[in-house]
């Protein structure tokens, strides 16, 4: 009889399918009864191996408090479950997400006794692990007294499985122990039959093939029989194993590797309800002819748009897959297991679906199954966006990149560059006018500090001067060609990038442990900024570094921006409350971080709601929690075999991802709904995280990974389908911040629906288009501002005509912004003009002297030196200063440096009495004082005049005008003869400190104009 094929036409390909599945069941049993063969295809099934069984256990669920012993073998040894709450029944599976013992109510006497007579065993489950490198080691069964004497145990630890038998040779806990190979535990569904001989050789079989033998000599008398039989944890709970377990049987003797095959082809437990589900469709399955026709006419009303009935929406890949607010409906390639098949069929305890009108019929119901047991494929753009989604994407922040026509104005003549046309352009609207030119010593100066962070010397401000009078274009190309090229430049721009990665050099919290190879990522962000490598390339390495370019020691440092914040290192021995509230809370700062530094969006609202503003649903924040969830801080040699040179990274402990959880309101112990790799949904387009996921394994041989970090990576740096457009947005406006003040977008690390619009939107948007059309290059955007006319004007007030401050909010940028230095800048400064700046650069961070009044903090690990002298070693940039977070350098905390608890977008710039307090008390600033003076004496001689006038060039580099040299010079002698009313006479070199300790507190040496 030739077999069921049809050639339908492809638009009447559902009823044509439709109508086969009918064929099919309606017509296989009497062709069987015709023809004399049984209604079936295959051979009849192998039965399970029931010879020496002593204990079975199925997991579908409780039966009257328990899970019963069904080996039907004397008395029954049921198993108890302490915590009910932390486990979950599915589909024939127990899954144990929380610390929990499911054990024996009282001794397994009658377990023990058989196979103690015996001298030999077959332990067998069917389990998933939940995560591949669980430690402890994680009890999955236990024959078990105490936490100090066990008979037998299966245990996973570090992506392996371990036998422990207790003999006559072996310790009282069974070791030493049989190993399966290192990575051999892996996330996947696995049977494992691990078999004892009277002869003492153990063997381990993973789903049907020996992996493992031992011998383990001696007898098994010792067992005793008040040891409990144990499920997913020791006794004691201290050692909980996360995972799945559908079976485990015991037998009192050891199968044949034939025996342990019939036992891996049987399979895990089926639900005894799928014997009730309509068979799977026969034939191939076309997702777009077959499948979503029925769900788009039976499913949609509730699941689809702006309806997503318990979290679930069947409209859009990614969400179908992840599931609703009970977890996930669908699993690909089993559709017995899956939570969507028994609720269409009506079956367990699953809501029938669709509520309302007539169920799905026998043929629609195996077309389901046939697609979900063919793999669940659902090609690209086949999603039915959801109304919501689209509304967001409107918002001007997540719009894919626009070109932007430069505009047109009225003067020609002012514009340098592009940027000035659109900046001009708005000024014109206004009928304001820009203003003038800043004069050379304040453009040199400007530059300097913007690119650096250091002040211009004297010899470099009168170079730049004349060459400007003759070539004003030429001489600010060629200034800012020589700071964007310098080390310094790398320091300057370090310390922006630091304050975004919440960078220190120890954990924070109550302990506070040193970090002592933190600054290899310090020393990253130099390196690339000098050498300009891409942005993209700049985010994907700190990112995902050792899953691009494994190879790379600079790639693997730059991972340090993961491990930056704060943290802490928890004992074993304490709750396990307390270490997944640690756990979580590092991720959750890690994710914010992300989001805020790099994309704009305050992903940190999301941990416990959907985001009340912007369209970022709870299930998108732990979608890409997931990245991170797999991984956690090493310290790693950065070239294989060197122990000597360590950095502090991120590594993933293996190339299976674990599995996390949609939490409730953050409650870390609500693990109804797992969730696998997904991105922000608003800011992705037409590439699925799998896709990402899929091209990110395909593109390295290294396999040690779950290369989850690199697809979140391509993710946000793909301006065409993912969070690229955003991720420039957000960067030119940080450049745009750090040389005006304030970023066009005010709101630096919010760019959503609440954040402070664009003061000029579509010189962002052509910007960012800009930036990624020349290949994400920084130093030519930092050149292109620097050289632009808006940048070289005059920080001034000006009026109009009746008297009311043009501008005065510097929105339209009718002047340069006047902006105090950052704390490092200044200290910096102070250093510089002293002539005691140490140069060196990279390395170790150096500890500065504190004064031990200052430090409060108490129970430190390690705590801060109180001894440390002052000297060149510690006189280095500011940025090179160890920060530890418990004891912050005062000087620097009154002028607003960040307490790296946090990221931090934007500074703080206070102007409060303390900082005054500190430029005329602190130790340090009256030390430098006196270097800045010898300085000058030995520059200037003896001569007071030329003395202050070197000061002045070298602190503000000017002359001083006639009204200030008379003013310095009454200074210096009221201060040598004490009738300035303040202390007793002093020396000349003593006055000259005193003054050179003014300048520092003047308003001019710490703001630039």
């Amino acid at each position: 009889m030739p077999a069921f094929t049809f050639s339908p036409l492809p638009r009447h390909a559902t009823l044509w399918r439709v109508l086969q599945a009918v064929l099919l069941v309606g017509m296989i049993a009497p062709w069987a009864l015709f023809t004399g063969l049984p209604a079936t295809r295959a051979a009849d099934p192998p039965e399970r191996v029931v010879d020496g069984l002593q204990a079975l256990y199925t997991f579908e669920a409780l039966v009257k408090g328990v899970i019963p012993d069904r080996a039907g073998v004397g008395e029954g040894i049921d198993l108890r479950i302490d915590k009910p709450q932390g486990v979950r029944f599915h589909a024939g599976r127990m899954g144990l997400d929380l610390p929990v013992v499911v054990a024996s109510d009282g001794p397994a006497a009658r377990l023990t006794q058989a196979l103690r007579q015996a001298q030999q065993f077959s332990l067998e489950v069917w389990i998933t692990p939940a995560e591949p490198d669980q430690t402890g080691p994680a009890r999955i069964v236990s024959l078990s007294l105490d936490t100090s004497k066990r008979s037998l145990s299966l245990v996973q630890d570090k992506g392996r499985y371990e036998v422990r038998l207790r003999t006559s040779t072996t310790s009282d806990n069974g070791t030493p122990s049989t190993p399966t190979p290192d990575g051999s535990a892996v996330v996947r569904r696995t049977h494992l039959v691990a078999t004892r001989t009277p002869d003492g050789v153990v063997r381990i079989a993973l789903d049907g093939k020996e992996v493992a033998q031992n011998t383990v000599a001696g007898d098994m008398n010792r067992w005793p029989d008040d040891c409990r039989l144990v499920v997913g944890n020791e006794v004691s709970g201290d050692r909980p194993w996360r995972g799945e377990i559908a079976l485990l049987a015991l037998y009192s003797r050891a199968l044949t590797a034939d025996e342990i095959g019939r036992n891996f082809a049987v399979g895990p437990p089926q639900i005894e309800e799928a014997v009730a589900l309509p068979p799977a469709y026969f034939g191939a399955v076309d997702f777009v002819a077959d499948v979503l026709p029925i769900l788009s006419s039976r499913c949609f009303d509730c699941h689809a748009g702006d309806e997503e009935a318990g979290g679930l929406n069947l409209a859009i890949r990614a969400r179908a897959l992840q599931g609703g607010f009970h977890g996930a409906l669908i699993e690909p390639g089993e559709s017995l297991s899956s939570r969507l098949v028994h609720s269409i069929a009506g079956i367990a305890k699953a809501k029938p679906m669709p509520p309302d009108g007539p169920p799905l019929s026998a043929a629609e119901i195996g077309i389901i199954r046939a697609w979900i047991d063919q793999g669940a494929v659902w090609p690209a753009g086949h999603d039915l966006p959801d109304p919501r989604e689209e509304r967001a994407r409107e918002h001007w922040a997540f719009r894919l990149l626009e070109d932007v026509a430069v505009p047109a104005v009225d003067d020609a003549v002012w514009p340098r560059t592009d940027i000035d046309r659109f900046i001009l352009a708005k000024l014109e609207e206004s009928g304001i006018k820009p203003s003038p030119a800043a004069d050379p010593r304040t453009l040199i100066r400007r530059m300097t500090f913007d690119l650096t962070g250091l002040p211009p010397t004297p010899d470099e401000v009168e170079a730049f001067s004349i060459a400007h009078a003759n070539d004003s274009d030429g001489a600010i190309a060629a200034l800012a060609d020589r700071l964007l090229a310098s080390v310094a430049h790398g320091e300057r721009w370090a310390r922006h990038w630091l304050d975004i990665a919440r960078y220190a050099d120890s954990d924070g919290q109550e302990g506070d442990r040193d970090r002592p190879h933190a600054w290899r990522y310090r020393d990253f962000l130099i390196r690339s900024i000098q050498d300009d490598i891409p942005f993209d390339r700049f985010v994907r390495w700190q990112i995902a570094g050792d899953e691009e370019a494994p190879d790379d020691s600079q790639a693997l440092a730059a991972t340090g921006f993961l491990t930056a914040g704060p943290s802490s290192v928890l004992p074993e021995s304490l709750m396990e409350d307390e270490r997944l509230r640690s756990r979580y809370n590092e991720l959750d700062d890690t994710l914010a971080t992300v989001g805020s530094g790099f994309l704009g969006l305050t992903l940190g609202c999301v941990r416990c709601h959907d985001h009340k503003y912007d369209f970022l649903p709870a299930r998108d924040y732990y979608g890409m929690l997931s990245a991170f969830h797999s991984g956690s801080r090493a310290e790693v040699p950065l070239v294989a075999g060197n122990e000597t040179e360590k950095a502090l990274v991120w590594r993933d402990a293996g190339p299976e991802p674990r599995t996390t959880w949609l939490f409730q309101r953050g409650d870390w112990y609500d693990r109804d709904q797992p969730v696998s790799l997904s991105f922000v949904g608003v800011l992705s387009r037409g590439r699925s995280a799998d896709d990402y996921l899929r091209a990110a394994k395909e593109s390295s041989p290294h396999r040690d990974t779950t290369y989850q970090r690199k697809a979140l990576a391509d993710w946000m740096v793909d301006v065409d389908h993912g969070a690229g457009a955003l991720l420039a947005r957000v960067l030119v406006n940080r450049l745009w911040q750090h040389h005006f003040g304030a970023g066009i977008v005010r709101t630096v690390g919010d760019f959503g629906v609440r954040a402070d619009p664009p003061s000029h939107p579509e010189f962002l948007e052509w910007l960012a288009a800009d930036f990624v059309a020349h290949g994400w290059q920084v130093r030519r955007l930092e050149r292109l501002i620097a050289t632009s006319a808006v940048y070289r004007q005059s920080s001034a007030r000006r009026h109009d005509a009746a008297g009311a401050i043009l501008d005065p909010s510097d929105r339209l940028l009718a002047r340069m912004p006047p902006r105090r230095l950052e704390a490092e800048a200044l200290r910096d400064a102070m250093l510089a003009v002293a002539g005691t700046l140490n140069p060196t650069s990279f390395g170790p961070s150096v500890k500065p002297p504190i004064a031990p009044e200052a430090m409060l903090a108490r129970n430190v690990k390690e705590p801060y030196p109180a001894d440390i002298k002052d000297g060149p070693e510690v006189r280095r940039r500011s940025l090179y200063l160890f920060h530890k977070r418990v004891v912050p350098h005062p000087f620097l905390e009154a002028f607003d440096k960040p307490d790296a608890q946090s990221s931090c977008g934007l500074r703080d710039r206070t102007i409060v009495a303390p900082q005054a307090l500190a430029l005329l008390n602190d130790p340090f600033v009256r030390t430098v004082a006196g270097e800045f003076a010898a300085r000058v004496a030995a520059e200037a001689g003896p001569d007071r005049t030329l003395q202050i006038r070197r000061a002045f060039q070298r602190a503000l580099q000017r002359e001083p005008v006639s009204a200030e040299l008379l003013a310095a010079e009454r200074f210096l002698s009221e201060e040598k003869s004490g009738s300035g009313g303040v202390g007793a006479p002093g020396s000349d070199q003593q006055a000259l400190v005193n003054f050179c300790q003014v300048l520092f507190g003047s308003n001019e040496f710490f703001h630039v104009d």
